[in-house]
């Protein structure tokens, strides 16, 4: 399992890093006014993904190893993102007959319009992608996942190149995503796809698991952002540019969690049976814990002693800032444990409520704690809020039961608060956290054997 999870967290690591490569080598070929569209433009093609895809592509972890018993089940997602994005290049062209020529900082032609066949065409990639993973075949999850980001970094620095205009980000990131769209060909062939057609039936049940993912995208992607928009309103430019950069270095974090996620999140949705799913998810919680108390230590590291030589004092000022983000993202793999076993028992509503109470939360506390304390203000409400989401994740998925997990979380949430308040040093931190999942550990692989004797007696 371990082998696989780090050739998962190689490969994603590999390919996100080539994806933020790409952005940072941008300015080198245009100029700032160009740089900052290529800015609104992906932070659509991030945002309408969570809308146009219906949240299919979780419906897809979910189901696709059930698809034997879910006739049309391949046609009728594929169908469904086809008429979802057709339906929204129809609504732009007649926005943009009507008079209305530009939204949100963006022209509707050729802007949008673009954009819009982007995430068509890389939402068809992800389903693909994600049918990799519920079928284990890693090989082709691998050279797909690679293709698509190797091919995306040359195409869009050669047509920036030639055209000097943001245009070329579109332009060679469509290409890229439907060359990746013809190679993917052999899974449809595989899923007998031309046999299938759109079933209406197969549409509705799996629309009603997957729609309140749209709701959980939004919420999950501005309790990353809103802060951005408060320190806007109530400081100034500088101080989102700040907390932008520490943010940026402090969220690497999810790196640490990204191989494990991959390998494991298909593999817990395809067990039947409830005590081995609950080992997979005990493992993925220990493993993530361990890979994000190595993530935290670097990163503190990193932010101490080497980027102070890269950035300007006006940059490092805030760099102290860095770990207490870090810290922040260590309550993730509680969060994340209670996400998947809450998909597993298609419980998607509790899942879209609790994610939009904790958006919230994080707004609300921005709010009112920036205008006195500044940077410092985002960086507590960023843990207040991941701390929230993960007790209210664990509490519910756990059917309000106060049981040796809740206790878990609330000790670590403890444990983390105590630590930035009292601006503990790294080392005691981690001397602290390693002896928590250490203990944690041991009672797990405890209550495992004890399961293990029960089933034996019972037996």
């Amino acid at each position: 399992m371990l082998k696989k999870i780090f050739s998962y967290g190689f490969i994603e690591g590999i390919a996100k890093g080539l994806n933020k490569l790409t952005v940072l080598l941008l300015p080198f070929f245009l100029d700032a006014a160009s740089y900052g569209k290529i800015g609104l433009v992906i932070s659509l093609e991030l945002l309408l993904p969570f809308i146009s895809l219906l949240g299919l592509e979780r419906a897809v972890l979910r189901f696709y190893s059930e698809r034997s018993s879910i006739p049309n089940f391949s046609k009728t997602i594929s169908l469904s993102i086809t008429y979802v994005h057709g339906l929204i290049i129809a609504l732009l062209i007649c926005l943009y007959f009507s008079g209305i020529k530009v939204i949100l900082g963006l022209d509707i032609f050729p802007d949008l319009i673009l954009i819009t066949l982007l995430v068509y065409f890389g939402g068809k990639n992800l389903i693909t992608l994600n049918k990799f993973r519920v079928d284990e075949n890693h090989r082709m999850y691998y050279r797909g996942r690679l293709y698509i980001q190797v091919s995306k970094l040359v195409l869009v620095l050669l047509f920036v190149f030639l055209t000097k205009s943001y245009i070329g980000y579109l332009i060679g990131s469509i290409i890229s995503a439907i060359t990746a769209n013809a190679l993917f060909r052999v899974q449809a062939i595989k899923d007998n796809y031309k046999k299938e057609n759109f079933d209406k039936q197969v549409f509705t049940y799996l629309f009603a698991f997957s729609w309140p993912f749209i709701f959980h995208g939004i919420a999950t992607n501005f309790l990353g952002n809103a802060d951005k928009f408060v320190l806007e309103h109530f400081m100034s430019i500088k101080d989102v540019g700040l907390y932008t950069l520490i943010y940026l270095i402090g969220s690497s974090m999810m790196f640490a969690y990204i191989g494990t996620s991959v390998y494991i999140e298909p593999l817990i949705y395809k067990e039947k049976i409830n005590a081995k799913r609950e080992q997979l998810l005990n493992k993925y919680l220990i493993i993530t814990l361990l890979f994000g108390l190595s993530a935290f230590i670097i990163i503190s590291l990193i932010s101490e002693y080497v980027l102070p030589h890269f950035y300007s004092e006006s940059y490092t000022e805030a760099f102290q800032y860095i770990p207490l983000i870090a810290l922040s993202f260590l309550m993730y793999p509680f969060y994340l444990k209670s996400n998947y076993k809450m998909i597993y028992e298609k419980r998607t509503l509790l899942i879209a409520l609790l994610s939009i109470t904790s958006c919230l939360f994080n707004l609300g506390l921005n709010i009112y704690l920036i205008p006195n304390y500044g940077i410092y203000a985002a960086v507590i409400a960023t843990l207040a809020s991941f701390i929230l989401q993960a007790i209210l994740f664990i509490y519910f998925v756990n059917r309000c039961l106060i049981n040796k997990e809740f206790i878990y979380v609330v000790a670590l949430s403890v444990i983390l608060s105590i630590s930035v308040f009292l601006h503990f040093k790294v080392y005691l931190v981690v001397a602290i956290l390693a002896i928590y999942i250490l203990i944690l550990f041991l009672d797990m692989h405890k209550s495992t054997h004890l399961n293990e004797k029960i089933d034996c007696y019972d037996y």
